[in-house]
């Protein structure tokens, strides 16, 4: 069933909500986790016209905003995780220069929490970091090995570099290649 473009209710009414005086107000309590009943009361108005309300406008066009502002993109709130993790790194060290253990303690938990935020979101638990590192290892010595002994690849690699967006690393590829004068060792 999709929602209504207006404050229509589904049955051609006008929303009681969306037409009181006191909207903004309303929204800002339902948007706070504030008891429906405690809204209704307060603005005299009925529990179900709230509850439909919070379905059929509020969550809609509250989607609609997180889905548009840039600042709630998944790599904002990631970015904005890490932030808060930094932030509350630092704040912990001033508190424990400071003498304060508790304030330090506090926020080393929020700091914690920041990070165990982030690890859920990318799926990452320490066993898997170090399994990726290994893996990544062995997969430079694999591709320095092929690069060293075909120039063609590492040829076909620097311009995969480059179309990557990473120029420097293509620019330092194509400098090892035997063919290039640049390269060390080679006299003209």
């Amino acid at each position: 069933m999709r929602a209504p473009q207006s404050n229509v209710t589904l049955y051609g009414r006008s929303c009681t909500v969306c037409s009181h005086t006191h909207v903004g107000d309303i929204d800002a309590g339902l948007v706070a986790h504030l008891p429906i009943a405690q809204l209704a009361r307060q603005f005299d108005v009925s529990r179900d016209s709230l509850y439909r309300h919070l379905k059929w406008h509020l969550r809609p066009a509250l989607q609609e905003v997180l889905t548009s502002t840039p600042e709630t993109r998944p790599v904002a709130l990631v970015e904005r995780l890490a932030e808060i993790a930094n932030d509350a790194r630092a704040a912990r060290a001033t508190a424990y220069a400071a003498g304060n253990s508790q304030l330090g303690a506090r926020l080393g938990e929020a700091e914690r929490r920041a990070l165990d935020s982030l690890a859920d979101r990318f799926q990452i638990n320490h066993d898997s970091v170090a399994a990726d590192r290994t893996k990544v290892s062995q997969l430079a010595r694999a591709l320095d090995t092929a690069l060293d002994a075909s120039p063609e690849l590492a040829s076909l690699v620097a311009d995969a570099l480059d179309a990557e967006g990473l120029s420097e690393l293509a620019e330092d590829m194509r400098a090892d290649l035997p063919s290039n004068p640049k390269t060390k060792g080679l006299t003209s």
